[in-house]
C-alpha cells in the first residue's frame, strides 16, 4: 500500500473521531438544557394540559421534538421561546387527537342543606383537572417577569384559575397563557401559530371574554401567607380530633367543598358540616399532612376504620383561605387518591 492510501486510510477514523465528539457535546450541551428547563416546560404543559401526568408526556415530546429539529434554531438566544413554542405545538397536537377537556367542575349548581342525601357515585368518564403539587414549582425562576405578564407564579397554578383556563378551547387556551402568564408579544404568538399579530390579538380579546365571564365568580385571588399554613394544620387536627365544631369554625359561612371524581358538590358551613359529619362517623381514624399544592396550602388525608386496619391516602385537600378563614376546599377523593399521592411525592401510609 503506498503512504498517500495509508494515510487516506487513517484519516476516515479520525474524522469519525471528530465528528462524534462533536455530536457527543452537542448531546451534552442538549442534556444540559433539558435539566435546566425541564420543570418550566412541564408547567407550561400542565397550564395547557390540566394533567400532570399529560404534562410529563408532553416535556419529554417537547425535548425529542426539540433535539429532532435542534438545526433550525438559528440564535441560541432564542433557545427558550423556541422550546415554548414546540412544546405548545406539541399540547395541542395531543388535544386534537385526545378531544380530551379537564374539568373541575361538575354539576352547575351545588348542593344546599335542604337537599343533601349524599354524593351519589362518582363520574369517572370525566376527566378531572389533576392537582399540582408545589414541588414541581421549586426552582423555577421568576426574577425578572415581563411586564405585560397579567398573572403571578402562584395565581397561574391555582386551581381556579387553571379550571377557567380550561374551558376555553385549546387554540385560544394557549393563546390566552402565551400573551397573559409568559408575557409574550402579539408578534411572538403570531410566529408561533404561523397567523398575523393582528389575528393573535382577535384570539387573545376573545380567549380573554370567556375567561373573565368565568373567573370572575371565584373568590378574589390573594398570595399565600402564614395564615393559610396555620388554617391548614388546624384543619388536619380538626379531623385527627374528629372534632365537628373545630371543623366548622374554620370556614367561612359561603365556603365551597368540591370532590373530584364526584360532580356533586357543595356550598355553605352548614352543609359542608353535614357532610363532614358522615364522613366522621364513617372513619375511625384520620391523619393530616400539610403541604403545598397549587400555591396554595393542602392537606393529605389519611384514613383508617379500625385501629388494626392499614391506612389508606384518602385525599389531597387544596385550601383557599380568605381574610383568615376557608373560602373553598377541592378535596381530590377516592378513586384519584392513590395516583394523586404518588405524583405529590406522598408515601401511601401516614409516616
Amino acid at each position: 500500500m503506498s503512504s498517500r492510501n495509508a494515510q487516506s486510510g487513517s484519516a476516515h477514523p479520525k474524522a469519525q473521531a471528530v465528528a462524534d465528539s462533536a455530536m457527543t457535546a452537542e448531546r451534552t450541551a442538549f442534556d444540559q438544557l433539558t435539566r435546566e428547563t425541564l420543570k418550566e416546560i412541564r408547567l407550561h404543559c400542565y397550564r395547557i394540559m390540566g394533567s400532570l401526568s399529560d404534562a410529563e408526556d408532553m416535556a419529554q415530546e417537547t425535548f425529542a421534538r426539540a433535539w429532532r429539529s435542534r438545526g433550525d434554531l438559528a440564535d441560541q438566544a432564542h433557545m427558550r421561546p423556541w422550546l415554548y413554542r414546540i412544546a405548545t405545538n406539541a399540547c395541542l397536537d395531543a388535544l386534537r387527537r385526545h378531544k380530551r377537556e379537564r374539568r373541575l367542575w361538575g354539576d352547575p349548581v351545588p348542593k344546599h342543606i335542604d337537599d343533601f342525601v349524599g354524593l351519589g357515585v362518582p363520574d369517572l368518564d370525566i376527566a378531572w383537572l389533576e392537582p399540582l403539587p408545589d414541588s414541581a414549582l421549586s426552582m423555577i425562576a421568576d426574577e425578572a417577569p415581563s411586564p405585560h405578564t397579567s398573572y403571578e407564579l402562584a395565581e397561574s397554578v391555582r386551581l381556579a384559575f387553571l379550571a377557567c383556563v380550561q374551558l376555553l378551547p385549546a387554540r385560544q387556551r394557549a393563546i390566552f397563557l402565551l400573551f397573559e402568564v409568559l408575557g409574550w408579544s402579539a408578534a411572538d404568538v403570531a410566529s408561533a401559530f404561523a397567523i398575523t399579530p393582528q389575528a393573535a390579538n382577535s384570539g387573545l380579546q376573545r380567549a380573554r371574554r370567556a375567561f373573565d365571564a368565568a373567573y370572575r365568580h371565584e373568590p378574589k385571588w390573594a398570595a399565600a401567607s402564614d395564615v393559610d399554613r396555620q388554617v391548614a394544620a388546624r384543619y388536619a387536627a380538626a379531623l385527627e380530633n374528629r372534632d365537628l365544631d373545630a371543623f366548622v369554625s374554620l370556614l367561612r359561612t359561603d365556603a365551597t367543598l368540591r370532590m373530584p371524581p364526584w360532580r356533586t358538590w357543595l356550598s355553605g358551613s352548614d352543609v359542608l358540616g353535614v357532610f363532614m359529619r358522615q364522613a366522621i362517623d364513617r372513619w375511625s381514624e384520620f391523619r393530616g399532612q400539610v403541604l403545598q399544592s397549587n400555591g396554595r396550602r393542602a392537606v393529605a388525608l389519611y384514613v383508617r376504620t379500625a385501629g388494626d386496619e392499614p391506612w389508606r391516602p384518602h385525599s389531597l385537600n387544596v385550601l383557599e383561605v380568605s381574610e383568615g378563614a376557608i373560602s373553598s376546599i377541592v378535596a381530590f377523593v377516592g378513586p384519584l387518591a392513590p395516583s394523586i399521592f404518588a405524583n405529590a411525592g406522598l408515601p401511601m401510609h401516614p409516616i
